[in-house]
């Protein structure tokens, strides 16, 4: 008998799984063209708000005029009920971890709100629907509320406006334009659903076992957070202000690519030919650029002004296609946007969770609607069978 480990014959190595198809869907395909519910993406995000969007992820279909009325004035008034107690336990946070990032302050904050509304075990379909309208205003609320309590200041009201002007509103603290809303809104539409990536891969794994639906946004904002999930739209910015001016781009890229790091925004496990999300907002983010006045890109975060940062981005963009043959994804225009929009780079992510907070909800129903435990197989390699030895017939190492 062989001392090697066995596995199932049909059981091959997807590292990263991969190229596997885990499971089924009907809430986003990427065959050949980004698709939520069949539409595709270039009419939803040059015409269709948040609510469009959020409303066919969750109930499958666009709203009409009356549906998106009310689901508006759902989304709202969760933003505005949010307990107090909520806000108490963040502000306790902030003293004790004055450093904590907003993302982590989301996680905490939506675990709270689970316990508030004793979330214990999957809901019927009806409560799971009003769950995810619920998060849908209260995680936007949360982030602004955590921004205001991390610097020391009272919680301003959530305003009645649509989410994406409420939300720009609430965290830069001026009333935006209506260019501005447009081109913010357009970025939550493209973030908010993108099938089986990681973080909604987890968040799914998780209600498969019975759990309850904050349970698994809690883990698909943990997923989000890390640097090659979510945290690159914040990178990217860290990245061009690090390079600095256009004629450093060569210099710089060309020690990344000897240590061998990865340059954050290119690049897609899906995507092979170029995002078609980073093509559509690419070109809103120029338009952007060219109509803010002087002065006031760059403010946020040192990275440079508007017009010099477009420039920067081409060449790098130029340099990367031409040595790696990499485009860019979502993140390295949306990096650009946000910080054009005067946004600080700590929200940057956190806005994402925002957008994705409809994708992640809709996969949730549906795997609750459906459900089968996720439960993949792993390919040992690790030692061979050994046999047991006692303590004191143990050999000193």
């Amino acid at each position: 008998m062989s001392d090697q480990p066995t596995t199932p014959a049909s059981t091959e190595l997807a590292r990263g799984l991969a190229g596997v198809v885990a499971g089924r869907t009907a809430v986003c395909s990427l065959d050949g063209d980004l698709r939520y519910r069949g539409y595709s993406i270039g009419p939803l995000a040059e015409a269709a708000d948040f609510e469009d969007v959020a409303y066919l992820l969750i109930h499958g279909e666009l709203p009409t005029a009356l549906e998106h009325r009310s689901f508006s004035e759902r989304i709202r008034a969760a933003a505005h009920g949010i307990a107090p107690e909520v806000f108490e336990a963040l502000r306790v946070l902030a003293r004790m971890a004055p450093d904590c990032s907003p993302m982590d302050a989301l996680r905490t904050g939506v675990s709270m709100l689970g316990q508030v509304e004793l979330d214990l075990t999957p809901p019927p379909h009806a409560a799971l629907v009003a769950q995810a309208e619920r998060l849908l205003g209260q995680v936007p609320a949360l982030l602004a509320a955590w921004i205001d309590i991390a610097a020391a200041r009272p919680v301003a009201p959530w305003p009645d406006r649509p989410l994406a002007a409420a939300l720009l509103e609430r965290l830069t603290g001026r009333i935006p334009t209506p260019e501005e809303v447009a081109i913010f809104g357009t970025t939550l539409v493209l973030y908010a659903e993108h099938e089986f990536n990681a973080s909604t891969f987890a968040a799914r794994t998780v209600v498969s076992t019975g759990s309850d639906m904050h349970s698994g946004i809690v883990a698909a904002i943990g997923a989000l957070k890390g640097p090659l999930h979510g945290g690159a739209n914040e990178q990217v910015l860290e990245q061009l202000a690090a390079i600095g001016t256009a004629d450093r781009a060569g210099p710089w890229l060309e020690e990344q690519f000897a240590t061998r790091r990865v340059v954050m925004g290119f690049g897609h496990r899906v995507y092979k030919d170029g995002d078609v999300r980073a093509k559509l907002l690419g070109r809103l983010c120029s338009r952007l650029v060219a109509g803010v006045p002087d002065g006031v890109v760059g403010r946020s975060s040192g990275a440079g002004d508007g017009e010099a940062l477009e420039s920067l981005a081409a060449k790098v963009e130029q340099m990367m296609l031409a040595r790696k043959g990499l485009r860019p994804n979502l993140d390295w225009p949306a990096a650009r946007v946000y910080h054009a929009l005067g946004l600080p780079v700590c929200v940057f992510t956190p806005i994402f969770v925002v957008a994705r907070m409809s994708g992640w909800t809709a996969h949730i129903i549906e795997q609750v609607g459906d459900n089968r435990l996720i439960r993949p197989l792993s390919l040992y390699c690790g030692p061979p069978p050994r046999e047991w030895l006692p303590r004191d017939s143990r050999e000193s190492r």
